[in-house]
């Protein structure tokens, strides 16, 4: 069981009480969150534990859910824009509350429509989860850890004259040629993949 409470990631909490608005799960450290009743079933007791997502809800408090979306914290996922504001925009993750994007995340100005990879991050002011666009700080030039022929999880972010860039182990930035491609590739497709080269 947690610790404690993790925004953004699968947390295993036990059911302490039922409320109006649903069970209230407890980590170790005796904080609790709220699985509103839209997730709950007959089959959970109290005493049970439940593996949850915790997210933000529209007034910026933890909330729980049985749903996974399509990427967790320090993750990248592709996603679509769904709405636009002028603070900011909104992309579809996989849950019913829409990600938000602040406008200087954003490498250039979102429309409703538009899918790009995007990094799910903490904003450190607010301390709710946020996407991220222009994500290449957050990248690692460190490579010291990669060796070539090494097996490395991929996401395909774009496409270019010499091939298809990609973030590899979710922390380097890295590129699959043309000529290395033996199979359809396309953008925000997760796959597996060899180091051929460390530069």
């Amino acid at each position: 069981m947690n610790e404690k409470i993790e925004l953004g990631l699968i947390n295993t909490l036990k059911i302490d009480r039922k409320s109006d608005h649903g069970l209230y799960l407890v980590a170790n450290d005796g904080d609790d969150v709220l699985l509103p009743n839209a997730y709950v079933t007959d089959a959970m007791k109290i005493g049970d534990t439940l593996e949850v997502f915790v997210y933000n809800d529209s007034e910026d408090r933890y909330v729980a859910t049985t749903l996974r979306p399509k990427a967790m914290l320090n993750e990248f996922g592709y996603f679509e824009v769904v709405g636009v504001e002028n603070f900011g925009a909104f992309v579809d993750w996989g849950l019913p509350k829409d990600l938000f994007v602040p406008k200087k995340f954003q490498k250039i100005p979102l429309e409703v429509g538009m899918k790009f990879v995007f990094r799910v991050s903490i904003d450190e002011d607010s301390d709710r989860l946020i996407a991220i666009h222009k994500f290449n700080n957050f990248l690692s030039k460190d490579t010291k850890r990669l060796k070539s022929n090494q097996k490395v999880d991929l996401i395909v972010r774009e496409k270019t004259p010499l091939g298809y860039k990609v973030i590899v182990n979710y922390l380097y930035d890295g590129m699959i040629f043309h000529n290395e491609i033996f199979e359809d590739v396309w953008i925000g497709q997760k796959k597996n993949g060899f180091v051929k080269k460390v530069r």
